[in-house]
């Protein structure tokens, strides 16, 4: 058998055209003066993959019509440093075990979103973020911007690496939800529409972190709500029994956030929240969803919307994973399984996030 050519590497792509991944055998990046090489551990499966890859979805919209390679969850060590990366970012060296912050912001004064710390927003304005057109972490290495790579507070061995990918979205973005978009408060009550990996993990951050008095789970899976309990959910149900339930508990929903993000979700957040409360969506089920407006101003809410979390807040939810507040639930398949993966995805036959691991790490 012919040997593998050690500078190149496996790569799992988006080609233009092509409905799956496509398999390639692409050079091992050399990162420039402001970057460094990252050796990929896990990188994370996310619905969004599924939609860069459907031909009239909007986030297929989003990408460049270029071939790049996938993921924008990961975790691994720095393989290398780029030349100017000891003068600036001094706290990262050679072998850091690191979470993959996949955006790349412009760190412009004259931008808006960078000068008011929401670098989340910047990337989604200039389509910088690897995985979405930039080269991303399905694959064995990946270059980063020295400033995204953040280092984990803890070992592989206490938090492993398919957990780090969970954090970067599925822990990251109801975080940044919950905390710097709707300032949830401990006398809330919050609803979390859909118990998927963000939902479930909304519900733990709610109880765990932020203390919130009340959280009321809603899903149509009743294994969904089973999840939802365990991560500390009050109430748990479906939405057809969830009017009766906020009614028979005289609960008041202060704070309603829509994980699923298609128009049944939305209607059912908006029927249940309070007069004055809000309605947030995170999910991107759909391309848009519809609001009778006399009905929204007739209950005087506040009507959010939020896209991921930023790097300051992928350090602090980092902190709160090692510090084992919250565990995400995650299973590993390896990365040459991706189509399989996002087969069962598609068929809604995957409940928790799913990591793909090297395959050259899976017998390790």
């Amino acid at each position: 058998m012919a040997e593998t050519d050690p500078k190149t590497m496996m790569a799992y792509r988006y080609v233009p055209n092509e409905l799956n991944p496509v398999a390639q055998r692409i050079p091992i990046p050399i990162p420039a003066a402001d970057e460094v090489l990252i050796k990929v551990l896990a990188a994370g499966v996310c619905h969004s993959d599924i939609g860069i890859l459907l031909p009239g979805d909007s986030i297929n919209g989003f990408v460049p019509r270029s071939t790049f390679t996938l993921g924008h969850e990961g975790a691994g060590t720095i393989a290398e440093l780029g030349s100017a990366v000891a003068s600036t970012h001094p706290n990262l060296k050679v072998g850091d075990y690191v979470a993959v912050w996949s955006g790349k912001p412009c760190a412009q004064h004259s931008c808006a979103a960078c000068a008011a710390g929401h670098d989340n927003l910047c990337v989604f304005t200039t389509g910088a973020i690897h995985g979405l057109g930039l080269d991303g972490t399905w694959a064995e290495y990946i270059v980063l911007h020295a400033g995204s790579a953040v280092r984990v507070p803890a070992s592989p061995a206490r938090v492993p690496p398919r957990v780090v990918c969970a954090a970067t979205d599925a822990v990251l973005t109801p975080y940044h939800a919950l905390k710097t978009c709707c300032g949830v408060r401990a006398r809330d009550t919050v609803l979390c529409m859909g118990l998927g990996g963000l939902g479930v993990n909304a519900v733990a951050l709610a109880k765990r972190v932020f203390g919130v008095a009340c959280v009321v789970g809603c899903d149509t899976r009743a294994s969904a709500q089973d999840d939802a309990r365990a991560a500390g959910a009050d109430y748990a149900v479906g939405p057809d029994a969830l009017l009766a339930l906020l009614a028979e508990k005289h609960l008041d929903v202060d704070i309603a956030i829509d994980f699923v993000g298609v128009q049944t979700t939305f209607d059912a957040c908006f029927a249940a929240v309070r007069p004055g409360g809000t309605a947030h969506i995170v999910g991107l089920g759909t391309d848009a969803v519809e609001y009778r407006t006399l009905k929204l101003m007739s209950k005087d809410l506040t009507l959010k919307t939020s896209f991921w979390g930023t790097r300051a807040e992928l350090a602090e939810v980092l902190q709160v994973v090692a510090d084992g507040l919250l565990e995400p639930k995650v299973t590993s398949r390896p990365m040459s399984q991706c189509v399989e993966v996002l087969d069962n995805l598609r068929a809604g036959k995957v409940q928790a996030r799913v990591a793909l691991v090297p395959d050259a790490l899976v017998d390790e």
